[in-house]
Parts: structure tokens; sequence; C-alpha cells
């Protein structure tokens, strides 16, 4: 049997830049589950965004390659490998398009330059990365001499895989296979050869099989772009066909179908309307538990009502968080409930917050300036990013001087009226363990800041405790 590698590129596709922080997480989880030989990345921004995504995947897939490709620059490269040092299998893809007209319309560079630039970009990848792709973009449509040439300079400069990419899509089985072909024969045996097959025409299946008969190693697919090879429709075949072919994946053809739902729906739910309280309320929770201004008794006999049997210290914090959030009207069921959730049983508090400022909209970059008391310290942190919630992280990180993985990071509402209480839960990653904090505030940014710090505070106690 030969064994057929299968690389996903679903966090390159459309549907992947509208998602969410955690929907991209989850589904680099479910891919690394499915045994995927490859998870693929695109080329990073430049905002911290990007790299604090990417640090989360390298904690995140422990299984399959974790790749980024490296753009045009050596800055491009040091930043990739900066961004997967630290997956368990980290590769570099130096992608470069080979027809004249997208070298010239995309790099800005004529052909002999690129072949320059090729070897360079290649050779500094190798000098950090034992793994290095060279990606050959619209290689169908190119000029077959300089393709050819591309990939043996690739090589040369230190390249251990090739990619040959169908970017138009319409490419025919045999054209795919005569291309496989010379390829091979130019990178030489040692070399993994893979395909990327277009969809344009319905022919990327048909395309594949082509091309591995022919000599290809691996196949590159996605779930949710019709434009691609789906995995689920490879692995389809390999099942009904695989022993026919003499084929076999490390993928779990068993759960494919499950996962390609479960991703669809990730992506489903990260489109449209992404308010904080547009999401789904954890509970009903829509009747009045606690009245306006309610006195020690009733707030007593409203905790007992929940279940809840409270300690003189964890009293008072909860009624801390109703002073501060409730500003003087009644509570829900469920608003309440989180509000002892969010304020009891918490650790001594090392950080305290004490006022933070954010400003954000259309037309600026949005900026958060936090104040936060430590040992009767007054410390301050000032910073921009890619949203409000990403500069008070930023701002917080800034002000504590330390950097922790954040592992999950999740916002809901308490009930679903607009004027409820938003509830938010941070999880971070220190010494292999997770610390979660949550905080609730009628100001869902509040509250991810209340649960930034909960989590920090649970980390400096364990710290002292040591």
């Amino acid at each position: 049997m030969r064994q057929i590698y299968i690389s996903d590129q679903t966090l390159c596709t459309y549907h992947a830049r509208e998602a969410g922080f955690r929907q991209k997480l989850e589904v680099a989880r479910k891919l690394d589950h499915l045994g995927v030989a490859a998870i693929e990345t695109p080329v990073l921004s430049s905002n911290d965004a990007d790299m604090l995504l990417m640090r989360s995947l390298c904690s995140t897939v422990k299984r399959s390659v974790l790749s980024c490709e490296t753009g045009w620059t050596a800055g491009g490269v040091q930043r990739a490998w900066e961004a997967v040092k630290n997956a368990a299998q980290p590769r570099l893809v130096v992608t470069m398009p080979l027809t004249s007209a997208q070298l010239e319309y995309v790099c800005h560079v004529k052909p002999p330059k690129a072949i320059e630039l090729i070897g360079q970009l290649v050779a500094a990848a190798k000098e950090k990365c034992p793994d290095v792709e060279f990606s050959c973009g619209d290689v169908t449509r190119a000029e077959r001499p300089f393709a050819l040439h591309a990939i043996r300079t690739a090589v040369q400069a230190g390249a251990n895989r090739i990619a040959l990419c169908d970017s138009a899509g319409l490419s025919l089985p045999e054209e795919m296979a005569a291309l496989v072909r010379e390829a091979k024969e130019a990178a030489g045996e040692h070399v993994i050869l893979s395909v990327r097959c277009g969809n344009e025409l319905g022919l990327a299946l048909s395309c594949a099989v082509s091309a591995v008969q022919a000599g290809a190693d691996e196949i590159k697919t996605a779930f949710g772009d019709a434009l691609l090879l789906n995995a689920a429709v490879l692995a389809a075949l390999v099942r009904a066909r695989g022993a026919d072919l003499q084929w076999e994946s490390g993928i779990d053809i068993t759960r494919i179908h499950r996962a390609a739902e479960e991703i669809e729906a990730l992506f489903t739910a990260s489109a449209g309307k992404q308010t904080p309280f547009d999401g789904h309320a954890w509970s009903d929770g829509s009747e009045a538990l606690l009245s306006a201004n309610a006195g020690d008794e009733a707030l007593s006999a409203a905790i007992k009502a929940l279940g809840y049997d409270l300690g003189e210290e964890d009293m008072q914090h909860v009624k801390e968080a109703i002073d501060r959030e409730a500003k003087g009207r009644g509570l829900t069921r469920a608003e309440l409930e989180a509000l002892i959730l969010s304020s009891s049983r918490q650790v001594p508090p090392t950080y305290r917050l004490k006022n933070y400022l954010i400003n954000s909209g259309n037309t600026i970059t949005p900026s958060a300036h936090i104040t936060i008391d430590k040992a009767g310290e007054q410390l301050v942190g000032l910073c921009a990013g890619d949203g409000p919630i990403d500069a008070a992280f930023l701002a917080i990180e800034q002000i504590i001087g330390r950097h922790y993985e954040l592992d999950d990071f999740q916002i809901a509402a308490v009930t679903q009226n607009r004027e409820s209480m938003g509830d938010a839960l941070v999880r971070l990653r220190h010494g292999g363990k997770i610390y979660a904090g949550k905080g609730i505030s009628t100001d869902i940014i509040g509250a991810a800041i209340r649960a930034y710090i909960n989590a920090l505070n649970k980390i400096a106690y364990e710290e002292k405790a040591v």
C-alpha cells in the first residue's frame, strides 16, 4: 500500500478570513484530531492578533505539521518562523506565482529576478526550519521551462517539498499528470511532491488521482470552499477504491464527514452579526429574582434560592459586584447567578482593575488605556490593537511585562435583552496548565478585562504558593 498524505488549507480560505479567533482554533483542533498531514496557514499580517493566533495554534496542533507562508521578504521569513517555531512540527512555505503576468502584477519582479528571489527566500527559510516547501503558484499556466527552472532552484536552495498549484483550476487530468512527471524529474526522487487541484471545472478529484498515479505524494484539500478539493470527497474515494488504487492515508475516514459538518457550522456561526448580545444566551433566566436596591436579607435569600451557600468574604464580593454592575436595577435569575460565579470563590487578588478607557471606531485604530492596582502601586498600560478587546489584553500584558498564551476566549449574553449583562470567559495557558477567569459587566469589554485579570490572579497566586 502506498501512503498518500492529505494536507489541509481550510484556514487559508475566505471562510477562515471571516471567522473569529475561537472558530479558527476549533477548526485547527478538529483537523488535528482527524490526522491531516499538515494544517496550512496564510501569510501573516503585520498586526499582533495574527501572531497571537499562531502561537495559540502552536499549542493546539499536536499531531499535524503546522505550516506558515513566508511572503516575499526576509522579514516575512523571520516573522513566519517566529510564528511557528514552537509548533510540534513546524514548516515554512515559500509561495511564488510562476506566470510572467502574476510575477509582475503581484510580486513586481521579472522572471529572472524571480528565480534569484526564490533561491534567496528558500535558503533563508532553510536556515531557520528544516522543513521548507516551495509552492509553485499558477504553475499550470506558466512556461514549462521556467517553472522547472524555479523548482530546481528551490531544491538546490534547500526545499524538501514542492507544491504544484493549479490556481486557475482549468487543468485536465492528463495535463496534471504530465506536469507531475516533469516536476518529479526536475526535483529529484528525494523531494516530496504535492498538488493543489482547483475545482472550477469540477475535475479536482480526477486531477488529484492522475497526479498521484504520476508520482505525487500529497494532495492539498480544504473544507467549505467549492473551488478546492474537499477532504471529505477525497476520503470517500479512499474508502471506496483505496484498496484498488493501493492507497492509504493517515486521516480518520470514519470521522471526516462529521468533522466537515462541524467545521461548516463553526464558519456559519461566525458569519453575520458579531455583537456579543446576538449570540446564544446561556439560559432564558429572564424571570426577576432580586428587586432593585434589595437589602442583605433579600440578597441572602435569593442566593440560597439558587442553591449557593456563600461565606462572609464571598458574600461581600457578590455585594460589591452587584453595586458595580446592577446600578440600582433589579436582577434576573441568570444575571445574579453569573455575578455569583464571577465574583465569589476567588483567590486573593494580586491585580485589581482601577479604571479603563477604550477608544474604538471604524476610522481609528482601537486603543486601550488601563490602570491596575498592584499592592497599592498604580500601573498603567496604553496599547493599540486589532480590536478593542485585543488592545485591552495587550495593555494588560504591557503592565505585567509578560505574555500568556490565550487558550480560549468566549463572550455571551447572560440573558437575551440588549440591556442585560455580558459574561466573558478567558483561559490562559501557563506552564502546561489552563487558568480560567470569568468577568461580568453591562459593558462587554469591561467583562473581558475583568475575566483576563481574574485568570492572571490565579496564575500569580499559584506562583506565590510554589
